[in-house]
């Protein structure tokens, strides 16, 4: 087994969460950090104290997750702690009690704010959370959402602007600034980033946008675009999960030279067409990022235009140019690439579907099943993979994943088809 010192070799001097297990595979230790291997190489750097030594000594094995920003890690870090209890966050801890975040979805115009207790009073409370965190949490909030961040109720209307509103941080709504619907969808969007449902948060971002942009406010839809780019930044961070990291790092960088792309292929989305006999004839979408599933972002499809004929070529088409032309292209950011089960038929037609809706250059490319084969767009003589293959073994997870949420997803149509006969 890969000992701790090599294991400190491999971390990244990039942001994230680490793990501290024990033999038998216990979590014993959750830390964020901004750069994983100064912050973990310092545990090991100087004479520890006491109680840093006993963990140390319980010290098996490392593992981390890669987070988007330094807030990623901090939100990260809590759910971690909270999921598995490590014992040492529990007995390295200072005697202060956690507060909360509270919002005051009990007043007409909610406020969040920080307190000790929780109380019945209708508002919705969120944590308990770690030391300095919850500053951290208002920040991003206030960087997300201008709700109002006055301490008055009820709120009462004024005729000069506050400093929150001077520096964009308040939509105003004491100035008639904003319609209280808008601002309850605000609300709405915090409380989603708060319970960790970052795409509903992404979902409000994107429609204040699209209104602002509608009503030709372009100030404020830039505002709001450049709101919901900070929080895609912390989705494809957050959204990690507990893999051997450099495993799948080599995966994506293998994929990236065996394909010659410009870019890793971080986030890629997956499309398949499931039918019988040209009946209910469904497509579904997966996403991976960093060489592992994003369920947030899986997206099924009803087809619409085969009049009940099977045609996976003509399906394919469809579904993609639904999710890089429709709402689909403002709510989730593009791939790094795109993969389509099937072989030069299938991607050409993926490849249609894409220059259609007019989103640039996107690789994309075709795994046929029987061969498994890659193909690429007009280009007839495929690309073959060793069996071993690490780049084949990722794209292979990504196609099975998407295959089986297709068949899953007729099945569901095809039983209710029955029933409804």
């Amino acid at each position: 087994m890969t000992s701790v010192k090599e294991q400190l070799k491999s971390l990244p001097y990039k942001s994230g969460v680490y793990l501290f297990k024990s033999k038998s595979g216990e979590v014993i230790y959750v830390g964020k950090a901004k750069s994983l291997r100064k912050r973990v190489t310092s545990y090991f750097s100087k004479t520890p104290g006491i109680k840093t030594a006993v963990l140390l000594s319980r010290l098996d094995s490392i593992d981390y997750i890669l987070a988007g920003s330094e807030l990623a890690a901090l939100l990260l870090e809590n759910e971690l702690i909270k999921k598995y209890k490590p014992r040492y966050n529990i007995s390295l801890r200072d005697d202060k009690s956690y507060p909360y975040l509270k919002l005051t979805v009990n007043e007409k115009w909610p406020r969040l704010f920080v307190v000790r207790k929780k109380q019945s009073d209708g508002a919705l409370y969120f944590g308990r959370y770690q030391g300095g965190m919850v500053r951290e949490i208002v920040r991003l909030v206030k960087k997300l959402f201008p709700i109002r961040w006055c301490k008055e109720s009820p709120l009462r209307l004024r005729e000069q602007p506050c400093l929150y509103y001077r520096i964009g941080a308040c939509a105003g709504p004491c100035l008639g600034g904003i319609k209280h619907d808008d601002y309850l969808a605000l609300v709405q969007g915090i409380a989603a980033l708060l319970r960790g449902k970052m795409s509903q948060a992404l979902n409000k971002l994107n429609q204040e946008m699209a209104k602002a942009s509608q009503a030709r406010d372009y100030e404020k839809a830039a505002a709001w675009r450049d709101s919901a780019k900070l929080l895609v930044k912390m989705i494809e961070g957050r959204e990690l999960r507990l893999e051997p990291a450099p495993r799948v790092l080599s995966e994506i960088s293998d994929l990236q030279k065996e394909l010659k792309l410009d870019n890793p292929p971080m986030r890629i989305e997956a499309f398949d067409i499931s039918n019988i006999g040209g009946t209910n004839v469904v497509g579904a979408m997966v996403t991976f990022f960093g060489g592992v599933p994003l369920k947030s972002d899986y997206r099924r499809f009803k087809i619409k235009n085969l009049a009940q004929k099977a045609n996976d070529v003509a399906a394919i088409y469809e579904v993609v140019k639904r999710r890089y032309a429709g709402t689909l292209a403002q709510k989730m950011p593009r791939p790094n690439l795109i993969v389509v089960d099937g072989g030069l038929a299938q991607v050409n037609a993926g490849w249609r579907g894409i220059a259609e809706a007019g989103i640039g250059k996107v690789p994309i490319i075709g795994l046929a099943k029987k061969e498994e084969e890659i193909y690429f767009p007009n280009r007839i003589m495929p690309l073959r993979l060793a069996p071993g293959s690490r780049a084949l073994q990722l794209l292979q997870r990504v196609r099975n994943e998407v295959h089986r949420l297709a068949i899953i997803y007729h099945r569901e149509r095809r039983t209710k088809s029955l029933f409804a006969s």
